[in-house]
Formats: C-alpha cells, sequence, structure tokens
C-alpha cells in the first residue's frame, strides 16, 4: 500500500483531532448540565436538609411578629 502523502496525513491529523475534541467538549458539557440538574433536584442526596418554604409557617411567624408589635 502507497504512503499518503503528508498533506492528507496531516488533515487527517487535523480533522480526528478537531472531531475528538468537539466529541469531549460536548461530553463534558452535557454531563455538568445533568449533574447541575441532578444536584438541584430533591433526590440529590445532598439536598436532604435543604431549606423548603412551607406557607403555614410563614403565615404563623408573620401572624407571631404582627403580635409583638
Amino acid at each position: 500500500m502507497a504512503k499518503l502523502p503528508l498533506s492528507v496525513r496531516l488533515t487527517d491529523m487535523f480533522h480526528r483531532t478537531a472531531v475528538l475534541a468537539l466529541f469531549g467538549i460536548s461530553v463534558v458539557g452535557t454531563g455538568s448540565i445533568v449533574f447541575n440538574i441532578y444536584a438541584n433536584s430533591d433526590f440529590a442526596h445532598m439536598n436532604k436538609n435543604k431549606l423548603r418554604f412551607n406557607k403555614e409557617d410563614y403565615e404563623q411567624a408573620r401572624a407571631s411578629e404582627e403580635t409583638k408589635e
């Protein structure tokens, strides 16, 4: 099999590098988006003690503040 010219080999090397780089960037980007969605969800174990807004507690606190005044 004949050896390919240098210009073809360089172009092929550049193309392979570009494709791998774009694929890697897209995988890392997709992974970070998926992780952020998971990390901010209620399914993540790190959010067990996450503060939640409870309207009843808010109304009670507001009523007790009004009675103090």
